[in-house]
């Protein structure tokens, strides 16, 4: 038995000996990666800029008195009435102005009787100097005489003169009193709806406005603007104006853009028209996209072949010999998911699409051109 066990070891170890090392196998070459790339290609852009804001009447007028002191006796008028031009918003106590109309009026039927009576007397003094010059002419009556009743009839010349120029006085005093006694009474001078009411029943007015109308009830969009936004906007540019937390939108365009940025957050106002826009409440917030003008690219590629990074903006090329290089350009407009590319590059060149893909400067790549589905 122990024979045959050592017979059968002797086999085994006979066999290894006899198992040969397999020859090593030829080097392996190193495999060429593919990398997809992009040819830069001729694009219109169109972008847009996002902005947000709250509503304000287009046309804002204060309505207020120069009655300063006046007791304010009753309102007629609240925040959201709908008045039309003309209307008694509030009245104002007027009673010192109303005695001093009635004692100027009363004065001036006094003067006109005085009128009158000078009118006649210059008549009588007319008509006895006509009869004078002939009695002279005949020496029936002085020359003293005929002299005093020149001097009587230029008397009343400048009586009636002076009566005259009484009355024009006092008729200018009852209008400026009149006109002092429509100012007690607080007129809408543009129809629209009242936005903010300061007037009440007992008060005095002072110098501040009673009322603010928004005109015609027109109402605008106002935002605000950085400086880089403001210098691409125009007037007319067309706009989508949508409420917060809702779908609903209205159309509109750009109508005034500000020519001054505020001092404290460097941003400006721009207003923006709407089309069709009615009952909406001024102080409502929303916001805004703005379409800005088309404008040709003569070379873009998608954003993500662009690397933005430090001071220097840049995309990796792979070269005629299929080499990888890094390229310093620079970028002009950006719009939905394109860079244009203003110099640094040729329309010829293929470049990376992406940008982070796991290849460095000097590697050697097999390039696939694709077309780029971000436009």
């Amino acid at each position: 038995m122990k024979k045959q066990w050592l017979m059968i070891g002797m086999l085994c170890v006979g066999g290894l000996l006899g198992c040969k090392k397999p020859a090593p196998s030829e080097p392996v070459e190193n495999a060429v990666a593919k990398i997809s790339v992009v040819l830069p290609q001729a694009t219109t852009l169109t972008s847009e800029i996002k902005v947000s804001g709250s509503f304000v009447a287009k046309q804002l007028v204060g309505v207020g008195t120069s009655l300063q002191g006046k007791q304010v006796l009753s309102v007629n008028a609240d925040v959201g009435s709908v008045v039309k031009k003309g209307q008694v918003l509030a009245s104002l106590e007027s009673s010192t102005v109303q005695s001093q109309l009635e004692q100027q009026e009363a004065n001036l039927v006094r003067v006109k009787a005085n009128l009158a009576a000078q009118e006649a007397a210059l008549k009588e003094a007319k008509t006895t100097l006509a009869r004078y010059q002939k009695l002279v002419v005949m020496d029936a009556v002085s020359r003293q005489e005929f002299d005093q009743q020149t001097a009587k009839a230029q008397t009343a010349m400048a009586s009636v003169q002076t009566a005259k120029a009484e009355i024009t006085q006092i008729q200018a005093q009852i209008k400026d009193s009149r006109h002092e006694r429509t100012k007690a009474q607080v007129i809408a001078p543009v129809s629209g709806v009242i936005t903010k009411r300061a007037a009440q029943a007992g008060a005095l007015t002072g110098a501040d406005a009673l009322f603010e109308i928004a005109q015609d009830g027109v109402v605008e969009l106002e935002v605000q603007a950085n400086t880089d936004e403001l210098v691409k906007l125009q007037i007319g540019l067309p706009a989508r104006v949508q409420f917060k937390d809702s779908q609903h939108q209205i159309t509109g365009k750009v109508r005034l853009i500000s020519p001054e940025m505020d001092a404290s957050n460097r941003l400006g106002k721009v207003r923006i028209a709407l089309d069709n826009a009615r009952n909406i409440p001024i102080g409502a917030y929303a916001e805004a996209t703005i379409q800005l003008p088309n404008q040709q690219a003569n070379m873009t590629l998608p954003f993500s072949a662009v690397s933005f990074g430090g001071s220097e903006t840049t995309v990796m090329v792979v070269n005629a010999q299929g080499i990888v290089e890094r390229r310093v350009i620079t970028v002009g407009s950006q719009a939905k998911g394109l860079v244009e590319v203003l110099s640094g590059l040729q329309k010829t060149e293929k470049v990376v699409r992406q940008a982070g893909a796991f290849v460095s400067e000097g590697d050697k790549v097999e390039a696939k051109l694709v077309q780029d589905k971000e436009k």
